[in-house]
C-alpha cells in the first residue's frame, strides 16, 4: 500500500506559570512525521475568552480556524499567539487538527496545555515604621529569578540593589525610610520585567512611636 502521511500537534506555553502583566506565548506546532505528503490541513486553536492576545496568525480567521500549508514527510508549521493576561487564572489552551488527506495515527491530532496565570504579591512586615527604620517587603507569586526594585510613593527611595524572587516565586527584600523623610501613609511599589507592578500600604510614624522590633539605621 502506499505510505501515509503522519500530521500531528502539540502545544507549548511559555513562562509556565504565567504572571499578570506579563507575556503568555502560545506555540501551536503541527508535524508530518511520515513518509507522505500531509494535505488539506485546518487547525482549530482554542484559547481562554477574555484574554487579551497580540492577534491570531496568518491564515487563521476569527474563530481560530487556521489553514496549513501542504507538510512535506518530517516538516513542521508552527502558529504562534502572545497573551497578555490582567488577571490570575487557570484555564486551557487547546488544538484540534483536521486533514482531507491520509493520516496513519490520529490519536496526535488533538492536544491541550494548562494556562495558570499568577498574581504577584507582597506585604510589609512591619507595615508601620519611624524615619530610619528598616521594613521588611516580603513578595509571593513572582517570576523566578527577575530583578524586582522598590519605590516609595510619596517619600525618597534610598538606592538600592534589586531583590530576586526564588525558584518559588518568593521573596523577603529590605526598605529604608530615609532619616529626614516626611511622615503619615504611604505606599510601597514592587516592580520589575515581566509583570504589572503590585503596591501596598505603609505608615511612616514619628520618632516616638515605637514600631515593633525591627531594623533602625542611625
Amino acid at each position: 500500500p502506499a505510505p501515509k502521511a503522519g500530521p500531528g500537534v502539540r502545544i507549548t506555553v511559555q513562562p509556565e506559570p504565567g504572571y499578570v502583566g506579563g507575556r503568555v506565548v502560545v506555540t501551536y506546532s503541527v508535524r508530518n512525521g511520515r513518509n507522505a505528503l500531509a494535505t488539506g490541513l485546518r487547525l482549530r486553536i482554542g484559547l481562554p475568552t477574555g484574554v487579551p492576545h497580540g492577534g491570531l496568525p496568518a491564515g487563521c480567521d476569527p474563530n481560530g480556524a487556521c489553514v496549513l500549508p501542504d507538510l512535506t514527510p518530517n516538516t513542521t508549521a508552527v502558529l504562534r499567539v502572545v497573551l497578555s493576561p490582567k488577571k490570575a487564572m487557570t484555564a486551557r489552551v487547546t488544538a484540534v487538527l483536521t486533514t482531507t488527506g491520509t493520516d496513519a495515527d490520529r490519536s496526535d491530532n488533538t492536544a491541550r496545555k494548562r494556562l495558570r496565570v499568577l498574581q504577584p504579591r507582597i506585604v510589609a512586615v512591619p507595615d508601620i515604621g519611624k524615619p530610619g527604620f528598616v521594613t521588611s517587603v516580603r513578595g509571593v507569586d513572582f517570576p523566578p529569578g527577575a530583578p524586582v526594585r522598590f519605590n516609595w510613593n510619596p517619600g525618597i527611595t534610598a538606592a538600592a540593589s534589586p531583590t530576586f524572587p526564588k525558584a518559588d516565586g518568593t521573596f523577603i527584600g529590605q526598605l529604608l525610610i530615609l532619616a529626614k523623610d516626611q511622615t503619615g501613609p504611604r505606599t510601597i511599589t514592587a516592580s520589575g520585567p515581566g509583570f504589572s507592578p503590585v503596591k501596598t500600604d505603609f505608615l511612616v510614624v514619628s520618632g516616638t512611636i515605637q514600631p515593633p522590633d525591627g531594623v533602625t539605621r542611625r
